[in-house]
């Protein structure tokens, strides 16, 4: 018995778009481009400032950290715009951020499906080509989610998060830690 094998040809197909008789004002597509703002300033130190809300005013980091990363992110999904901003640092190859779900964006159950998802994917881009750090650090004040904070959590972990234990960082009792490896 003989097997033969076929020739094979690499043929190449050129992709034209193609034309249709029906308006394209039928099913219009908007898309906007996320606008990404990232300013580097100078660290105030005071009540408000985010290291030592968050860890302390005798931490390693409120000694180390002398800057500090203002990030504003416009970013649209399904026709909604969600504008979000954030604080962050970076010590030790590690992106620290404080989280972004404050105010009007603190109540994800109002979120159309799939907006966390893609805000939370633009953040981590975001800081895998901003910064060129090997983690990120979510830092999440339980104050803001008394309700929701495990849905906030799970949300995270869905993601792909894992909580960090607190004794890794040391931040205050309020607040809780979440990580990514970029």
């Amino acid at each position: 018995m003989i097997i033969a094998n076929p020739a094979k040809k690499e043929i190449s197909i050129p992709l034209q778009p193609m034309t249709s008789a029906v308006s394209s004002n039928l099913y219009p597509v908007e898309e906007t481009a996320a606008v990404d703002l990232v300013t580097v300033n100078s660290r105030n130190k005071g009540t408000n400032d985010f290291i030592v809300q968050v860890f302390g005013q005798t931490s390693l980091f409120d000694v180390q950290v002398k800057e500090i990363l203002s990030i504003s992110t416009s970013h649209s999904v399904d026709k909604s715009l969600r504008n979000l901003s954030c604080e962050a640092f970076i010590h030790n190859d590690t992106v620290f951020i404080s989280s972004p779900f404050v105010g009007a964006n603190a109540v994800l159950l109002n979120w159309a499906d799939g907006e966390f998802q893609s805000c939370i994917t633009h953040l981590i881009e975001l800081a895998e080509e901003k910064t060129g750090c090997s983690a990120l650090i979510i830092s999440i004040d339980r104050r803001n989610y008394k309700d929701s904070i495990s849905t906030i959590l799970r949300a995270f972990m869905y993601l792909g998060f894992e909580m960090v234990d607190p004794s890794i960082y040391g931040q205050e009792p309020g607040y809780v830690f979440v990580g990514y490896e970029l």
